[in-house]
């Protein structure tokens, strides 16, 4: 099997109404696809998330790295998970774009897992999985009170174990208090302010929030005050999740010598990190210190992100997992079928080999428009 021609696109499907935080407001998605054709016929695909407010990788510089990068992969790149490891640091390190490297990875794990006749939750990880696939959880954010309202009666129906609360503005404790009224005290919830205050607001905004019960508190501090992270730490009672802080292997290293294992956490996402397997070197890294991760998305994923997301979760034990929410917002999904959860976060594990979704080629070009192209 060889590579034929390698194509990027760039996709954006609308959403059924605007997704906010602190740091961006989207109407529509934004993510890169890989699509692989290899010699015997056959189309693999991989997608990457650029977020300029985690890592700056404007689209010349993802195109760029493709038309470099591309003309020199062959079949060697696809004979094993150390080969496509190795790219995958080759274009985050060389090149900055580390969801150009997530997108090619996928698609090459893709193509080696039906190679091999292995799953690619085997081949990302190589002992044993005795854990269970974690459920999922709901993301909240504030749009006005009525849809608030009505998102936390979905929650409520759909029996999520746990939910994640945009935080950061002035009405955020009204808000907590809703989930609770709503949802019980029952419901895990966590909160994300997407580095919304100074050092001193997050001392006098996170106490108000200790009497709900909160799990964690996910990037307190504005970007010019991140370097404090490990000072707040010490002086608040919530456990701190790291996100945007931390996508690369030297972030973790630096963060889990300076704070507190039981007061760090860290939220993985697949594309920030540079792939599945770059992402599994952090886990396995922060496993070793005590530090507990998460699987996050991003706003907008396509089935690809989701299903790769999923089948990292099934090789991973993780204390929260998100993402597989295109049916509650998103116009369309470019896979054949959807990819879901249903009552309680609950989820069934991917048993095929490759990612196991099929793209609908056609609506994929609906949304989608080509960046260029590369033919062996």
């Amino acid at each position: 099997m060889n590579i034929k021609s390698v194509k990027l696109y760039e996709l954006g499907i609308p959403f059924l109404y605007s997704i906010n935080h602190t740091l961006k407001s989207r109407s529509k998605s934004h993510s890169i696809i890989i699509e692989i054709e290899t010699s015997d016929g056959i189309y693999h695909y991989g997608e990457g998330a650029p977020r300029e407010y985690v890592i700056n990788e404007p689209m010349a510089s993802i195109k760029s790295a493709f038309l470099e990068v591309v003309p020199q992969l062959n079949i060697n790149h696809l004979d094993s998970i150390e080969s496509i490891l190795s790219l995958s640091h080759s274009i985050c390190d060389n090149y900055k774009v580390p969801s150009l490297a997530t997108a090619i990875e996928c698609a090459m794990l893709n193509i080696l897992s039906k190679k091999v006749q292995k799953s690619i939750e085997s081949l990302i990880h190589d002992g044993p999985i005795n854990h269970e696939l974690c459920p999922y959880s709901g993301i909240l954010t504030f749009r006005d009170r009525k849809k608030f309202i009505e998102t936390l009666e979905i929650v409520k129906k759909l029996s999520l174990p746990q939910v994640k609360l945009k935080v950061g503005n002035d009405y955020d404790i009204d808000n907590i208090k809703l989930v609770r009224e709503i949802l019980g005290k029952n419901i895990d919830l966590r909160l994300d302010a997407n580095r919304a205050w100074t050092i001193d607001q997050a001392l006098h905004s996170i106490p108000e929030f200790y009497a709900y019960d909160v799990t964690s508190i996910e990037e307190p501090l504005i970007p010019s005050e991140v370097t404090k992270l490990s000072e707040l730490s010490k002086d608040i009672d919530i456990p701190i999740m790291l996100d945007e802080s931390i996508y690369n292997m030297k972030q973790a290293v630096q963060y889990s010598d300076t704070i507190d294992p039981n007061k760090l956490k860290f939220n993985l996402k697949l594309s920030k990190f540079g792939g599945p397997l770059r992402a599994s070197e952090v886990f396995k890294y922060a496993n070793k210190q005590g530090i507990k991760c998460s699987l996050g998305c991003n706003v907008g994923e396509s089935a690809i992100l989701s299903t790769m997301g999923r089948i990292f979760a099934q090789a991973h034990e993780l204390s929260y997992l998100e993402g597989s929410y295109s049916r509650f917002f998103m116009e369309k999904d470019i896979s054949v079928q959807a990819l879901t959860f249903s009552k309680g976060g609950k989820s069934e594990r991917i048993m095929e080999l490759g990612l196991g979704i099929h793209i609908n080629r056609n609506i994929m070009q609906v949304y989608s428009r080509e960046i260029c192209s590369f033919d062996k």
